[in-house]
């Protein structure tokens, strides 16, 4: 039969094995917190990606926006000088039905002259 281990070596061997556990659960937890630190530095790199990729986008938009402010400035002086050439062709417009109805009512003074001239209308003076 075996001889059973001392009082004293039964309680170095009790103090080693819980040790022993918790120097592996420490091992296990250390590599579970390096993972999670490996994972959240994955994640902050690709939130840094999209984030410098976003930047870049919003710093093209701005300048296109940019841009276009200018053109449309710039465009501002056409339209004045344009509002004014329309009003300028409205009044001619105008200018010009007067003058058609004018010619209108002397065409029809003249025809009426020449049939009073040459036919001698009774019924006119």
């Amino acid at each position: 039969m075996p001889a059973k281990p001392s009082e004293p070596t039964r309680r170095k061997n009790a103090r080693r094995q819980p040790h022993q556990a918790d120097a592996t659960s420490a091992t296990h937890q250390a590599q579970f917190i390096t993972t999670s630190l490996l994972r959240t530095k994955n994640l902050m790199s690709q939130e840094l990606d999209r984030v410098s990729t976003l930047n870049t986008t919003i710093d093209d938009d701005g300048a296109l926006l940019h841009d276009a402010k200018e053109e449309h400035a710039g465009m501002g002086g056409t339209m004045k000088g344009a509002k004014k050439v329309m009003g300028r062709l409205g009044r001619q417009d105008v200018r010009d039905a007067v003058i058609l109805k004018c010619a209108v009512g002397f065409y029809w003074v003249v025809v009426a002259y020449v049939l009073w001239s040459r036919i001698k209308v009774p019924f006119l003076p």
